[in-house]
């Protein structure tokens, strides 16, 4: 019994730790957990918009050109200034019509811009709108805006490109192409000898005086040079505004300024 008693009592002695473990573990402790890397958020798409008896306003801009501040601060600047003084002119034509008589037709002013490149060094927007004054119809309108994101500033199309050496270089086949949408529209081939069609109806008009901005199709670099042309310049009213996109080759490219060549790919 004794001898049953101590072996009952004696019992495995515990192990103690490694104390080479617990060196390594204190002196290199776990790492913490990994924090999660942030989200970049694309700036939401922008609008001014207002609506009384006399007039109604909108204007609107596309997050990528929310997302460059200077950029959203002008274009906010500018719809505010159009829509002042759109609801002035509203008010004093409408004052007007009381004071003489005769029926006022409300005003309106709705512009929309769009992206049509955003490459790595440049934006470019483009306005698609309309504004009317009260009077027969209103007019469409078109604005282009090209950002340079490194000089954070707007650029003209002439400091990209020499424009009258750009319209001798494009012209045959961009008179060629307008003549085609022309013949679209009218159901018809272009007759320059029609009678009952003005003269600036049939004939090729001059690009220089045209809305010319670039744009891209791959999101590297402009790819080609879209001119918009209004209503009355190459069509009456009826057949809207014509838009004609001239691909960039080699003769186009050499049409850009040197400082501005990377910024094109032909």
């Amino acid at each position: 019994m004794l001898l049953l008693l101590a072996a009952c009592s004696g019992g495995a002695p515990e192990k103690a730790p490694a104390e080479g473990n617990a060196a390594r573990q204190a002196s290199h402790p776990a790492p913490p957990p990994a924090m999660p890397k942030p989200v970049a958020r694309k700036a939401q798409p922008q609008a001014l918009s207002s609506k009384t008896a006399s007039f109604d306003f909108s204007y609107k801009w596309p997050g990528e050109a929310a997302a460059i501040p200077e950029l959203d601060t002008w274009l906010r600047a500018n719809g505010e200034t159009l829509r002042d003084h759109g609801a002035a002119q509203a008010a004093s034509d409408k004052a007007q019509a009381k004071k003489d008589g005769y029926p006022f037709n409300g005003h309106s002013y709705d512009e929309d811009y769009v992206v049509v490149a955003d490459t790595p060094r440049m934006l470019v927007l483009l306005s698609d709108g309309y504004v009317f004054t009260g009077g027969a119809h209103g007019m469409p309108i078109n604005t282009a805006i090209i950002w340079d994101k490194a000089a954070k500033q707007r650029l003209a199309l002439s400091q990209l490109v020499d424009v009258p050496r750009l319209a001798a270089l494009a012209k045959k086949r961009f008179c060629r192409e307008l003549d085609k949408q022309r013949a679209e529209k009218r159901g018809g081939p272009v007759n320059p000898n029609d009678p009952d069609t003005l003269t600036e109806f049939v004939q090729c008009v001059d690009m220089t005086k045209q809305l010319i901005l670039p744009v891209s199709a791959d999101g590297m670099a402009f790819d080609a040079l879209r001119v918009v042309i209004g209503p009355y310049e190459a069509g009456p009213y009826a057949e809207g505004s014509y838009v004609i996109d001239l691909p960039m080759d080699k003769g186009l490219m050499a049409a850009v300024k040197p400082d501005y060549r990377g910024a094109f790919e032909g």
